[in-house]
């Protein structure tokens, strides 16, 4: 993967606002949205949009809609004024908020979900701090289960995600779905809590697509 693109979003993600208690783009999400460039022409759901920089991958590469989505109402003003403050009002209109948690996708049709889930595994939750444990449970026992939760409920036609390529996705029990396809992958840093498994805090980090089983637009 271009490492100078995924650099440009990582600065743009230090650019977004960011409101207290609201994720703020981690080099994950800035891989994921440099994986967007496909997106013309789409509708896009970003799910668990934080501040918005998958979203505005998504319109900067001309999707035809994008809705962002999160259970936190600040994340989505967080989105909305990110949008329109980095690529205007034209932007903003394909742009709709969503506050939902995901067990609520099945509404947001859509050619393409984008995700960056928690992945942490539940023994690596300890050393995550207080304040921010919020964002990263759900992965569960095995770090899976974000996108387990996600596949279960959406109605996207595919779905791509980022995964630590220290979780196995052979673990993954998706009978309507085909994949995952390996669409990008990148050395990356990672968070301290994630030393007892990378102890130099670097590693793979991959872009996962799932495509639904007998999709005739797949």
């Amino acid at each position: 993967m271009d490492e100078q693109e995924i650099g440009r979003w990582v600065e743009l993600g230090h650019r977004l606002k960011v409101s207290p208690g609201v994720h703020r783009p981690s080099t994950f999400s800035a891989f994921l949205a440099s994986t967007l460039g496909d997106a013309r022409d789409r509708v896009v759901v970003d799910a668990g949009c934080g501040a918005g920089l998958v979203a505005l991958a998504a319109l900067e590469a001309g999707a035809r809609h994008v809705i962002a989505q999160d259970y936190d109402g600040a994340a989505l003003e967080d989105t909305a004024r990110n949008v329109t403050n980095l690529l205007g009002a034209e932007a903003r209109k394909r742009l709709t908020l969503w506050e939902a948690d995901w067990r609520l996708l099945g509404p947001m049709r859509a050619d393409l979900l984008a995700v960056n889930p928690p992945q942490r595994p539940s023994a690596l939750m300890p050393d995550v701090p207080a304040d921010q444990r919020h964002l990263h449970d759900g992965g569960g026992a095995d770090g899976l289960d974000g996108i387990r939760l996600v596949l279960a409920h959406t109605t996207a036609h595919h779905v791509r995600t980022t995964a630590a390529s220290v979780l196995d996705p052979g673990a993954l029990d998706v009978p309507d779905w085909d994949g995952p396809r390996l669409v990008a992958h990148a050395d990356l840093p990672f968070a301290p809590p994630w030393r007892s498994l990378l102890p130099d805090l670097r590693g793979q980090v991959n872009i996962w697509q799932f495509t639904r089983r007998n999709d005739v637009r797949a």
